[in-house]
């Protein structure tokens, strides 16, 4: 709060509106009072969007103001409201647009604040067409410190947007001290949140030289060139709360990029709901949303919910379609309101949790829409911002250096480099990589296995330590019973067992990186707990 103080005293205007504080009823004085309350948010609000939205929320009701907003730019002049409010609510995706988009590209211009009314100065700033079709009485509008969005990196700009649509109150360019007021104490918010979101990145690389490798970043991940489109998206919706919804083949690496958006946006907890294995409402329902004890038979205790779990944080919904058309309206009354009932609460008010929701699918969503297996006003709701993932087989230009970061991720001490051999062997147009990333990851885990089994203290995984069938070669194809049945039997039992040994490698893999815990493992290898558990029982037994 005293560097606030201190950059906020820097301001002429501000210096200003606090000489005035003395003036016991002076309208500047309900102004500095005003002002106080937002530096009162900023040290009471729980997170950096809730201290956003509560801004707007006032600036809103003391200026009277139907809707106020908070717009950044990227460096491709792309302009998006990170923040939108009116009447004590987010404002829909719709109303979001609902702006005067000259008057906000003249203040990214200037750099100025502005006071814009019908009869002030007509003649320099005329009336904007949008201004007349939307009904704009008057509105003001702040630009946000630059520093504080790393201008001078990217290019960005961001604004404070407040519009007013009745004359229910008088107001004019002295009002428009508490906004300017607001857009410093959004700047230093904005520039510490990436300050800490640093550091944060800073800690995971520390972590990754450890001897548990850390999850790629999102950084990591949005490097690539074939990724700049999907970087450029996210660079903007990253710290709103609207839904995601990530689509793409299955492999592509759906889950890895909503957990690091949640780590990116600082929305922790992270709770992955692994959707669809069970039927029953009653159980759906108490996985999500929890149940009272003896809500019904078998409920002995109360059991807190996935959407508990994840408030103020965000919620994975992992391959949507499988959630039952039963168990959608449930999940379609959370998404609109944030609200929901545990089986069992006895209280008429429900509970409520801000929890962000990314939801992922590989499935086709239109085809489910028609055939009725996903309602479609579910998917409206989920898919404020779609993003859809490329199969690696569109990325073959990206493939050498994702091997290379997936080798350091699997054994950070070593970190094997690729030679150009294989290089040229992995973005070959031979293979098709139906399993993508997964499969990438899968081929370079054996891939090292293989080369430290012919030299322990290997430095490089080279072509011949790469196995065609891992790439995605076809396996020979039994088209008629072959003479000698014999060999064709022994040659089946072989690959089996080389699969079973896979599988044993991958599962050993999981354990140890989680330290043992089997719902952790069970959620990285994407299956479910009890299957897991089934397959360390069966494996215990033959031994």
């Amino acid at each position: 709060m005293r560097e606030c103080a201190r950059y906020l005293d820097g301001a002429p205007r501000v210096r200003d509106l606090q000489r005035v504080v003395t003036r016991g009823d002076s309208p500047e004085a309900e102004l500095w009072r005003h002002a106080q309350a937002l530096v009162d948010r900023c040290g009471s609000a729980a997170s950096r969007d809730e201290f956003l939205d509560d801004t707007l929320d006032h600036l809103v009701e003391v200026l009277g103001a139907d809707r106020g907003l908070i717009l950044l730019s990227d460096e491709q002049g792309v302009t998006c409201a990170v923040n939108a409010r009116g009447g004590g609510r987010a404002l829909a995706a719709h109303e979001r647009e609902e702006i005067s988009r000259t008057l906000v590209r003249e203040v990214q211009a200037t750099g100025r604040p502005l006071f814009w009314e019908p009869r002030i100065d007509p003649g320099k700033h005329g009336v904007p067409r949008s201004v007349m079709s939307l009904g704009i009485m008057a509105a003001m509008l702040a630009p946000l410190r630059p520093s504080a969005l790393d201008a001078g990196k990217g290019g960005e700009h961001g604004v404070i947007y407040v519009d007013f649509r009745e004359h229910r109150t008088a107001v004019s360019e002295r009002h428009l001290e508490l906004v300017c007021f607001a857009a410093r104490l959004i700047s230093i918010v904005l520039e510490r949140t990436r300050a800490v979101e640093g550091a944060r990145s800073e800690l995971r690389v520390a972590i990754g030289r450890g001897d548990t490798p850390a999850p790629p970043t999102l950084a990591d991940l949005l490097r690539p060139r074939s990724m700049d489109a999907i970087r450029h998206e996210l660079e903007l919706c990253l710290h709103s709360d609207l839904p995601i919804l990530l689509l793409g083949e299955s492999g592509t690496g759906k889950t890895l990029l909503a957990r690091a958006i949640a780590e990116a946006s600082g929305k922790l907890p992270i709770v992955r709901a692994m959707l669809g294995q069970a039927d029953d409402l009653n159980t759906i329902t108490s996985e999500l949303f929890g149940h009272e004890q003896g809500a019904y038979s078998g409920a002995l205790a109360r059991r807190v919910g996935l959407v508990e779990y994840a408030d103020g944080g965000t919620m994975i919904l992992d391959e949507i379609l499988n959630l039952p058309a039963h168990a959608q309206q449930l999940l379609l009354d959370f998404t609109q309101f944030g609200t929901y009932r545990p089986l069992g609460w006895p209280r008429p008010e429900p509970k409520q949790s801000r929890a962000r929701l990314i939801a992922a699918t590989n499935g086709d969503l239109e085809a489910a829409m028609n055939e009725g297996r996903l309602r479609r006003d579910l998917y409206y709701r989920l898919s404020a911002i779609a993003i859809t993932l490329p199969p690696l087989r569109m990325r073959r230009a990206d493939i050498p250096a994702l091997a290379e970061s997936i080798l350091h991720r699997i054994d950070p001490a070593r970190a094997l480099a690729v030679s150009i051999e294989a290089r040229r062997m992995l973005a070959s147009e031979e293979w098709a990589w139906p399993g993508n990333l997964r499969q990438l990851e899968a081929a370079l885990h054996r891939g090292r296995l293989r080369a430290l089994a012919q030299d322990r203290d290997a430095s490089v995984l080279d072509a011949h330590h790469l196995d065609g069938r891992d790439l995605g070669a076809e396996a020979t194809t039994i088209t008629k019973v072959p003479r000698d049945l014999g060999v064709a039997w022994q040659n089946l039992q072989a690959q089996q067992a080389e699969l079973a040994s896979f599988e044993t490698e991958l599962i050993d893999a999981a354990l140890a990186r989680h330290g043992g815990v089997v719902a952790r493992a069970a959620q990285e290898l994407g299956i479910a707990r009890t299957s897991l558990i089934g397959r360390l029982q069966a494996r215990n037994k033959k031994r």
